[in-house]
């Protein structure tokens, strides 16, 4: 079986360290590999190799293998695996890591998060995503695996794609606020066009997640005109365009930002930071 230079370097590295448990490492990483392959040439998906990545990079983190548990689990949701099945190759490769080298996350973390990516993909998949029920719009852990599928289908390199960003100030009491969280909602719904993802994070922010292209523009001052009138007209309502990390593992972390500072001014990002997700595009 042929395996990508990615898997070999790790199964040489890990088996040479400890010799004793060469051949546990070597089988549940076969495993792994044979049951998430590609049908075309034999190697594994990009979920599989991205969880055996996260697990051998010296600088992997808790964020960089739950972004690659949610790779692989959107995979195997999508080629009609058993979950059971999934997390039996899970365990059998963390048996084999953890007695042979520290991983960045424990085997009970990977599980959990294997299981949340599992049951976002399932739910996307039967047409009934994790839905905010006051706004009506997606919740952002539906986002973050709306990215993934689309770097999923879109081939080798990762589409570039932006936030439309909608953040507000708190209002002063709940009718408020719930006025201010449907108006957003239906101007997104109005304005930003209809394949776009659009989700709702926490109170006083919602998202459109589109392409990064010149239409991505327009959508922006759209919006800007919608929310200029009736009751958003006092809320201080910003809105900006981000765009979302190459690194997919980030986009939480900048998500979380955002709502953290909203209306609080940030400076435009130079055309040379693009896609970094730290700053404005415009």
């Amino acid at each position: 079986m042929s395996t990508s230079p990615p898997w070999s370097r790790w199964l040489a590295t890990i088996t040479a360290e400890r010799p004793d448990r060469a051949e546990a490492v070597r089988r549940a990483a076969t495993r792994l590999q044979r049951s998430s392959q590609n049908a075309e040439d034999g190697t594994p998906t990009p979920g599989a190799e991205a969880v055996v990545t996260a697990l051998t990079d010296p600088e992997a983190d808790d964020d960089a293998v739950t972004h690659a548990l949610t790779v692989f689990a959107w995979e195997r949701v999508a080629t009609g695996d058993d979950l059971t099945c999934t997390m039996d190759d899970l365990d059998e490769l963390w048996t084999a890591v953890e007695r042979t080298a520290p991983t960045p996350v424990s085997r009970s973390r990977a599980r959990h998060c294997l299981v949340d990516a599992w049951a976002e993909a399932i739910a996307a998949e039967r047409g009934s995503p994790g839905v905010d029920p006051l706004s009506g719009l997606h919740t952002a852990g539906y986002l973050y695996g709306r990215v993934h599928e689309l770097d999923r289908v879109s081939g080798d390199s990762a589409t570039p794609l932006v936030l439309l960003v909608v953040r507000w100030d708190a209002a002063a009491g709940p009718w408020q606020r719930i006025a201010r969280i449907m108006q957003v909602a239906s101007a997104l719904r109005a304005r930003v066009r209809p394949e776009a993802t659009l989700s709702q994070v926490g109170t006083t922010m919602a998202v459109a997640l589109v392409p990064d292209d010149a239409r991505a523009r327009l959508e922006r001052l759209a919006l800007t005109k919608a929310v200029g009138h009736d009751e958003l007209s006092t809320a201080q309502v910003q809105v900006d365009v981000f765009a979302v990390p190459d690194t997919r593992s980030r986009l939480p972390d900048l998500v979380t930002q955002l709502h953290e500072t909203a209306n609080v001014d940030q400076v435009a990002g130079s055309p040379a930071s693009r896609h970094t997700g730290a700053g404005p595009l415009d």
